[in-house]
């Protein structure tokens, strides 16, 4: 039985393929679903971020929102085909019940030229010199600590009250 449903599917790109050019890159995303039968609804740039972590040496990516319905059978393949596009550093498809009207807004201008080449952090200051530590040290604590294992014992016995 075929079921057709709504998908999100957000994928992060890696902007060395980006920047060699940001539509037949899109083409070619939107070309890998239509592979699988999916019929693309929308299609289009979300946003180019700095990554908290690096992704294949990759400190920044660039976001491509698709909507899409298709039969649920197909997912597998389709799914496999992302997971081996070199173009794709992550992805994320969930079910959707329902596309947002911002969805087929036009999608805005987009320089490639504007991405920063890297913005890695810069690199942290120097640490200072270690300190060396003598090796007698521990022989003062050590007897510290013998003067304070003095014990005192108190008895107190009540004879009779």
């Amino acid at each position: 039985m075929q079921r057709t449903r709504t998908y999100e599917c957000m994928c992060l790109l890696d902007n060395r393929e980006v920047r060699k050019g940001w539509q037949p890159l899109k083409e070619a995303m939107l070309g890998l679903f239509q592979k699988h039968g999916a019929k693309i609804l929308s299609g289009k740039r979300w946003d180019e971020r700095r990554l908290a972590y690096s992704i294949k040496g990759q400190p920044r990516g660039t976001y491509l929102l698709i909507y899409f319905t298709a039969d649920t059978q197909g997912l597998t393949a389709l799914r496999r085909d992302l997971q081996f596009n070199e173009s794709l550093l992550r992805y994320l498809l969930v079910d959707c019940d329902e596309v947002p009207q911002t969805a087929y807004e036009p999608e805005g201008d987009f320089d490639v030229n504007a991405i920063p080449a890297d913005d890695a952090p810069s690199p942290a200051p120097e640490a200072a010199p270690e300190v060396e530590v003598s090796s007698t040290r521990g022989a003062g604590k050590e007897a510290a600590d013998a003067d304070d294992t003095t014990e005192t014992t108190e008895s107190t016995t009540e004879a009779g009250s």
